[in-house]
């Protein structure tokens, strides 16, 4: 091989080779991203949510059922400051919308397994009995499941979580009165909105009778003659009156009048007037006039010492916490606070439990978010999803929930 042609080679090579480098860089660069892709998503995939429940009441319980079913989730807490038999063994009676009834359907509640009555798309049960159904679903399941009955969530649980390896969803239920999510960092701040609604509730126990389900009884457009009471006669014909709704089961009977915001002289009267009597007889003349058929009459006796109700009327108000989502990024951990713990009326209609389970329909969606959430925006947009879901129950809520719930 001449000199020359020695140099015309080493030329070649000389400007060949770095083009090789080059593929050769591209390519090793192509394979680390395409398998940090692959990787991600892999981890994305397998990756586990460990969920913690504060309240095991309808709501939490309900949440735990949720959590359950999602792939995403591994181990779940449930934390219940009273005891098993005092929760499994609650008078009160529920009742579900055919919202409700149709997302616990969807998700696997069997209500053709439960105790209870439908009546006119709406299904009557109480307490006890939906709690009892979804405890033995969470055992039959074999999920990673622990309830904790007589375990009040304290500073030393959440110092706990706060140790804890791994993300955290915790879900706060414990009722309008509870502490956890104050505990948890969330503001106590709330918003308040009138519902331009006046109402007055009333309830009765008559302990020699079973705690059977029972359907509500409505009425409409009801005026009072309180001429007995002093100067107050009776609304003109045609003036908006009140709606009446009795509801409960057989042992444990409930009353409810609401009334719009108007001019009408009684709304006046028992806004202002402090009578108990006049109350008193109103809840009883109500009761004994639409209750039904197979119910026996109320007395003037038994009611004077067996009834509790409003002595007048009340402004009728949804409450909101103004900060019901929290992502805290030193110890990687949500909090959502959900139910009466998040939204709550100061009015009972017997259907309170529809407004807690409307706000657990994001809650399978929000899991997922929250689990596969890694950057910055990606958990900014998760607590946003969620955030923007309980404003709006909260708003379509405070204007139409009388409407549905009491007027309808």
């Amino acid at each position: 091989m001449s000199h020359d042609d020695f140099s015309d080679g080493w030329l070649i090579s000389r400007y060949v080779a770095p083009d090789g480098h080059l593929f050769m860089t591209v390519l090793f660069l192509l394979a680390f991203l395409g398998g940090r892709a692959v990787y991600g998503q892999f981890r994305r995939r397998v990756r586990k949510l460990d969920v913690v429940v504060i309240g095991a009441g309808p709501v939490g319980l309900t949440a735990t059922f949720i959590a359950m079913r999602s792939p995403r989730v591994g181990q779940i807490t449930v934390y219940e400051e009273s005891p098993r038999e005092y929760v499994i063994n609650s008078p009160y009676q529920i009742t579900f919308d055919s919202t409700s009834f149709s997302f616990l359907e969807t998700i696997g509640v069997d209500f053709n397994n439960m105790e209870g009555c439908h009546d006119l798309g709406l299904f009557y049960t109480k307490v006890g009995v939906y709690l009892q159904y979804i405890l033995d679903q969470i055992q039959c399941t074999g999920h990673r499941c622990k309830v904790l009955f007589g375990a009040k969530f304290d500073k030393e649980l959440r110092k706990n979580l706060e140790r804890g390896n791994g993300r955290t969803l915790v879900i706060v239920c414990d009722g309008k009165k509870g502490q956890s999510a104050s505990l948890l960092g969330l503001d106590e701040f709330t918003d308040q909105v009138s519902c331009h609604t006046f109402g007055a509730m009333a309830g009765i126990e008559r302990p020699h009778l079973r705690e059977v389900p029972t359907q509500e009884i409505r009425a409409h457009n009801l005026n009072f003659d309180l001429s007995a009471y002093g100067p107050y006669s009776q609304d003109q014909n045609g003036t908006s009156g009140f709606s009446l709704k009795i509801f409960g089961n057989s042992k444990y009977r409930y009353m409810c009048l609401a009334i719009r915001r108007c001019d009408s002289p009684t709304l006046k009267a028992l806004r202002t007037i402090l009578d108990r009597s006049m109350m008193r007889n109103i809840f009883l003349k109500c009761f004994n006039t639409y209750k039904l058929k197979t119910e026996p009459c109320l007395s003037e006796s038994f009611v004077l010492n067996h009834m509790k109700y409003s002595p007048r009327l009340f402004e009728v108000r949804y409450t909101q916490r103004c900060e019901t989502v929290a992502y805290f990024d030193d110890c990687d951990m949500f909090v959502v606070v959900e139910g009466e713990a998040a939204l709550s009326c100061n009015f009972h209609t017997g259907m309170d439990i529809n407004q807690g389970i409307r706000g657990l329909h994001s809650l399978d969606q929000f899991i997922t978010r929250v689990t596969w959430a890694e950057s910055e925006k990606s958990i900014s947009s998760a607590l946003a999803y969620k955030m923007q879901h309980s404003t709006k129950l909260f708003t379509s809520l405070s204007r139409d929930g009388m409407q549905e719930f009491m007027f309808s």
